[in-house]
């Protein structure tokens, strides 16, 4: 209720659809108060069910967008990914019931190695069966928690690997789908794909190489993350 005027609040986890009903109820009684309010809810999705439609159907709920993640088209590799079996089929349960509600989502995915060669299927995917998502975000990878002592295996290079996205992000254009590259370096997007790319990281974790200080893109750019692997900043290329 202390809130900024206009701001939007963020709320994440863990995941906060554990505590279904004390969330909605919390954000129903705020927005109730406070109409120039607005909400982003990261949730992994598993926890919406058909009971949930009618409640989500509110007006409040224009003012909510759930950033929900999603890694790969193939149910078997999202749920290794996820380390659950049963979450993609679960998942896109959760899907229907939000498309049903008219509930306003941004999809997300982590680029990963392991499910790189993917991503044109995943885009097909997506398109065609959940073409109501709001934008599509692909983010890089973050080395920190569980990813640090796996980064070699699912660490993606897009300076030399950049295909497989970029096909899905032309898929994507293709069908009028809003695809967005989080915490991407300007220089590690082809030209052509720049446009897709948002300044995203926070300045307080916001690391740049010594080399981008020539950088005439730095201004626009993501940079890297703090915890960034020191080698990858030293063979940077300014723009």
């Amino acid at each position: 209720m202390l809130a900024e005027r206009d701001a939007v609040i963020g709320i994440t986890g863990g995941e906060p659809t554990l505590f279904k009903h004390a969330l909605l109820g919390m954000i129903e009684t705020v927005l109730s108060e406070r109409p120039d309010l607005r909400f982003h809810v990261l949730s992994n999705g598993q926890h919406f069910e058909r009971g949930d439609i009618e409640r989500l159907r509110a007006p409040h709920y224009r003012r909510v967008v759930w950033g929900i993640p999603l890694y790969a088209d193939d149910a078997d590799l999202h749920d290794r990914i996820v380390g659950k079996a049963g979450a993609f089929e679960r998942l896109h349960d959760s899907f229907d019931h939000l498309l049903l509600a008219g509930a306003r989502v941004e999809l997300r995915t982590v680029l990963l190695a392991n499910a790189l060669d993917r991503l044109p299927y995943l885009a097909r995917h997506v398109v065609v069966l959940l073409s109501h998502v709001e934008q599509w975000s692909l983010m890089g990878l973050e080395n920190i928690g569980f990813a640090r002592s796996r980064w070699a295996k699912l660490y993606v290079d897009l300076r030399t690997q950049f295909g497989p996205l970029g096909e899905a992000l032309d898929i994507a254009t293709l069908h009028g789908l809003p695809a967005r590259l989080f915490n991407l370096p300007l220089c590690h997007v082809p030209s052509a794909f720049r446009h897709h790319a948002v300044a995203s990281i926070s300045d307080w974790k916001q690391r740049f190489a010594a080399g981008c200080a020539s950088c005439r893109a730095r201004s626009d750019c993501s940079g890297f993350f703090e915890w960034h692997p020191a080698h990858l900043l030293d063979e940077v290329e300014p723009l």
